[in-house]
């Protein structure tokens, strides 16, 4: 959770807001990188790559995920308190 939202709830709001533009936002992403690159800012230049390579992932996510391996079920250890 981030803040009073989860993840999931973020992510989703993102897709719709990046949906509603209708333009891509990877693309105009690098230019600004391009951008930034040539007046030589660094720390701008950072996050936006980092920004731009989230937005990738998001992008190419499956639709389906795995699902989680169960674990095996094991008796809980006694403690021995000194």
């Amino acid at each position: 959770m981030i803040g009073d939202k989860k993840l999931s709830t973020i992510r989703a709001e993102l897709k719709a807001a990046l949906a509603a533009e209708r333009s891509n936002p990877i693309a105009a992403l690098d230019k600004k990188i391009r951008k930034l690159n040539k007046q030589s800012s660094s720390d701008q230049t950072r996050s936006l790559v980092l920004l731009r390579g989230a937005l990738a992932q998001l992008a190419h996510e499956p639709t389906q995920r795995r699902r989680r391996v169960s674990r095996t079920k094991h008796a809980k250890r006694a403690v021995s308190r000194p």
